[in-house]
Formats: structure tokens, sequence, C-alpha cells
């Protein structure tokens, strides 16, 4: 199976879709020149180097991701106005409160295990009018490969190893009451549309696998791994055409802005 340092570089070539949407989040929080960012769940930093040039000289972005492959990797391209280092959305205490004018957060919220108490953090480290920007996965659409991983791990003998760490995809209402509770009363959330190509199934679990960090086989043990994506791959089969496989995903694009 995939090691987590081949994920880590796997995530450069497979990850336009989390860049596009990225793209579509800095869209949202408008202009960003001279501000400083921090941007939390940076990956392997494409997006973090992209928000540098945006912020120019004048500004700066900290990129943030619990991954050493992936800090690893984006640290090569650090930029003089932009650094990286390990880090979690829960736990940003190593950044002093209203220090910075933009959090943002892309494809990545969805993998927070305390997302009360990351949201909380957002609020802390931001200064006063200060913008924050969340993109992920929407809890109010089920996608195809959620259907496909859902039903093949609930199978014999997959379904006696739960995922112990796996996404949790929040409705609108659940984000409205999370920015509720960290003091977010100005905001806005937009449902971002978009469509996932890939030639086959194999492409597709290799993009999963790759964007999830490994976790597209949930709890079960590596030795299992193997047989569970044959069965995947058969799932796969089904919304397979002559021009490949077409799926569609839903984004909850959130803009808020802090008290």
């Amino acid at each position: 199976m995939i090691e987590p340092k081949e994920l880590a570089q796997g995530y450069t070539l497979v990850n336009d879709t989390q860049y596009n949407a990225g793209l579509f989040l800095l869209d949202k929080l408008g202009d960003i020149t001279g501000l400083k960012v921090l941007d939390v769940g940076c990956g392997t930093g494409n997006l973090t180097t992209y928000i540098a040039r945006l912020v120019g000289e004048d500004g700066s972005v900290v990129g943030i991701d619990p991954s050493k492959e992936r800090i690893t990797i984006a640290s090569a391209q650090a930029r003089s106005n932009s650094s990286f280092s390990e880090g979690r959305a829960e736990d940003l205490s190593p950044y002093a409160s209203a220090s910075f004018d933009v959090v943002f957060v892309n494809s990545t919220f969805h993998w927070v295990a305390d997302q009360p108490r990351a949201m909380r953090e957002f609020a802390r480290v931001l200064k006063s009018g200060g913008r924050l920007g969340i993109s992920g996965g929407s809890g109010d659409f089920v996608a195809i490969h959620e259907k496909i991983k859902e039903d093949v791990l609930s199978r014999e003998p997959y379904h006696d190893y739960p995922e112990e760490s796996g996404p949790t995809f929040l409705k609108k209402k659940e984000i409205v009451d999370l920015l509720d509770d960290a003091g977010f009363s100005d905001r806005e959330i937009v449902v971002n549309t978009i469509i996932k190509s890939a030639k086959d199934g194999e492409a597709m679990v290799d993009w999963l696998d790759t964007s999830s960090s490994g976790k597209t086989y949930g709890g079960i043990p590596l030795s299992m791994r193997p047989k569970a994506k044959e069965e995947m791959l058969r799932e796969w089969e089904k919304f397979t055409s002559a021009d490949g496989i077409r799926m569609d995903m839903e984004l909850l694009v959130t803009v808020a802005i802090k008290d």
C-alpha cells in the first residue's frame, strides 16, 4: 500500500480538485494584498505559494499541516514572505491572538477532529474585522465515492474494523452554529458545485487515497486493503463510461468576518 511519503508526493500531482476549490475560496475572500494569512491544512504548499504572490512583499503567509511529509515538500518552495510548519487547526497556540488578517481553510475542515475548538481558534488568531474562509465537503450532499466507501466497508470482514478518524462533513446549519458560537455574526455560505473527472476507477481511488492521506479504506488492516480496493473498483465500474468517470461534488464555501 501507499506509504506516507508517497501519499504526500502523490498529493502534489493529483490535488487539482482541491487547488481549484481553493481558487474559488480566494475569489470569495476578495483582495488580500498586503495582509497576513494563515493557511490551515496547507498540504504540500502549492496554494500557500500562490497566496504569497497575492499578498505581495508587504504581506505574508504561514502554512501549517499535521503531515511532516507534506510540510517537508512545502518548505522547499518557501518564499521570502512565506513559511511552513507542522500544526493542527485545533491548536494554534504558537500564534498570538489577533495576529492574522485572514485564516484560509481549504479542503481541510472536514478532517479536523474537534471542529468547535478549531473554529474558536480561528476566531482567536484573527484580528477584529479579519476574514475567515472555509471550503470543504457538504454534509447536505452525499457524493458517489462516499456511498461506495460506506457500502464496501460495511461488508464482511471489513465492518469489524471501524474508522477511528474519518471525515465529518458539516451541514450548512451546523456551520452556522459553529460560527455563532465562535463570534462570527457576519458571514456568507454558498455552494460550489464541481465535477471530479477520472479516466477509471483506479485513477479515482488513487486520488481519493492521496487526498485523504490514506483514509480511503477506513480502519481496516493493511493486509485487507488490496481486496477492499478490488471491491471498490468493481463498484466504480458501474459509474464508468467510455469517457471515464464524472462525479458531482458539492462544497460549502464560507466567508465570515470576526466581530
